[in-house]
């Protein structure tokens, strides 16, 4: 499946869009994975937003909201939508998890 991200760069541009991997779709509705946070937007091809209420259930929902709900999850972590997830992110957060005392296993292909 090809991935379809002009909803999502709609509704942030694409300078706030860097840190979300597009999962797929399901029932019209594409699904933006935040990688840091881990949360979802999940948005149709209109921008219309959504959120899942079960296995492939999902009602409509308000925007700003969930990105207000994003946008807090971020500012926790000391993030914001600019801030891409890359090597370099993921780097930082294992060496902040590593002096935690917090070890990862990591499996790689």
């Amino acid at each position: 499946m090809e991935a379809n991200w002009k909803p999502l760069e709609n509704r942030l541009g694409r300078e706030r869009s860097v840190g979300f991997m597009y999962m797929g779709r399901v029932n019209s509705i594409n699904r933006y994975k935040h990688g840091i946070t881990r949360t979802y937007l999940n948005l149709d091809d209109e921008g219309i937003c959504y959120i899942a209420t079960g296995s492939k259930c999902y009602r409509c929902a308000d925007f700003e909201f969930e990105l207000k709900k994003l946008e807090g999850t971020l500012q926790g972590l000391h993030a914001t939508l600019q801030t891409p997830y890359d090597d370099v992110f993921v780097a930082r957060k294992r060496e902040a998890l590593r002096q935690q005392g917090i070890s990862l296993l990591s499996v790689q292909n």
